[in-house]
């Protein structure tokens, strides 16, 4: 899902996918010390309509998706350029400590390939303009920000092009950035949704694509991917989704950083019309599930969508006001729980969940049961226990605990 400046795109109407990708129940994901991952600030990313008024917990990159900061909203008129949001967002982005993303497409009218269409947005810009324009961004903005392509652009009511035309800019855009800007700079792919077959072979086709005789992934430096499950899709299978496409590209040969560009859940699909609706226990786990399997699936940041209230997504971070909800808090929670640690993995078995990360003196394991519950017994070297709502049990040494789907924390002493 994404937003962008023009009308949002009724995604209530996507086809419903049939996930592939089932989770077993005895399967293991741990990877070895050596693979560890450093959970860095960065990596907790949130999207906002307005970075003025920004989320009230802390957020190491702001994804501009939603932003209103579109090519057609910079250019409003050929060659005629009005910085005034997007310097505006960029600033106050970085007054919060979020680093910045901007979005580089879509197609303003008078650059488009099919300016009479009602859809002008979605066709391929002259290429000359879009060189332009791309150099003009990185020359404002040089390195105090990160540059994503384009939205999106295997869902047609975002790009009527082909994915090697899509190559083709992303090309043009990544050299105009570093001749610009340097080797310092972060290019980031056009995020790619995952729900459909047709979307994912159409990722792989993009990715296959070679530009003056280099494949495309040479030119970026992250790929950006919008992970949602279908409708009644769980954390569990996005996290499938993310592994899936990994494993997929990396067939091609394609090896570099992922972004989880894009989540939330219960989006209507395959042609309903209402949003599923959570009880705010189970909105909760499903932030601190989300952000942790993240984290499991090796994804450099998540970027959570968002933090406005929104009727098309089942799970709000904050009401209208801005104000934190439920989520909001338990989005700050599992930040307090991984934040700068040594992320080392999660396990499953029978439906257990074990997730484990180190910092300083602490181990920290993360539990839950997708379905149901199960008993643990906590270790000796127990120093405290806290819930999603972050409520803490300063209890020491070993007892037994519950565990269903609301995940816990129970930190130990090296």
């Amino acid at each position: 899902m994404m937003f962008s400046s023009r009308p949002i795109p009724r995604r209530g109407f996507w086809p419903l996918l049939i996930l592939a990708l089932a989770l077993s129940s005895g399967m293991t994901v741990v990877p070895s010390p050596a693979e560890a991952q450093r959970i860095k600030p960065d990596f907790w990313g949130m999207h906002d309509f307005d970075w003025t008024t920004p989320p009230t917990f802390p957020v190491g990159s702001a994804n501009f998706t939603t932003s209103g900061t579109y090519w057609p909203s910079v250019e409003t008129r050929k060659g005629r350029y009005d910085w005034t949001r997007l310097d505006q967002q960029v600033a106050a982005a970085e007054g919060v400590g979020a680093q910045p993303m901007v979005l580089l497409g879509q197609t303003p009218r008078f650059h488009s390939a099919r300016p009479g269409s009602a859809e002008y947005t979605d066709f391929m810009p002259k290429i000359s303009a879009w060189k332009r324009y791309v150099t003009k961004v990185s020359k404002r903005y040089g390195t105090r920000v990160d540059y994503q392509i384009w939205p999106e652009p295997n869902i047609v009511q975002n790009w009527q092009g082909s994915p090697r035309q899509m190559a083709r800019l992303t090309v043009v855009a990544a050299k105009a950035i570093r001749k610009s800007v340097g080797k310092k700079a972060t290019v980031v792919s056009p995020a790619v949704a995952l729900r459909l077959d047709s979307q994912r072979a159409w990722t792989v086709d993009y990715f296959k694509q070679s530009i003056g005789g280099v494949r495309v992934h040479r030119h970026l430096d992250a790929i950006a991917i919008d992970p949602f499950p279908e409708q009644a899709g769980t954390p569990e299978d996005s996290f499938a989704i993310m592994r899936g496409i990994r494993r997929q590209l990396a067939r091609i040969g394609v090896r570099k950083p992922f972004w989880n560009n894009e989540i939330n859940y219960g989006v209507p699909g395959g042609g309903a019309t209402t949003t599923t609706r959570y009880p705010v226990a189970k909105q909760r786990s499903y932030v601190i599930r989300t952000y942790v399997l993240s984290a499991a699936a090796r994804m450099q940041r998540t970027y959570w969508l968002g933090w406005f209230s929104n009727a098309t997504m089942a799970i709000n971070m904050a009401d209208s006001s801005g104000r934190p909800l439920g989520p909001g808090e338990s989005y700050a929670v599992v930040r307090s729980w991984l934040n700068k640690t040594n992320f080392k993995g999660c396990s499953t078995k029978r439906g257990l969940w074990v997730c484990k990360a180190a910092k300083g003196g602490e181990v920290r394991k993360i539990y839950w049961k997708r379905r149901g519950r199960a008993t643990i017994r906590t270790p000796r070297s127990t120093i405290r226990v806290e819930n999603q709502k972050g409520a803490v049990d300063s209890r020491e040494g070993s007892s037994k605990i519950r565990v269903t789907s609301r995940p816990i924390m129970v930190a130990t002493r090296r």
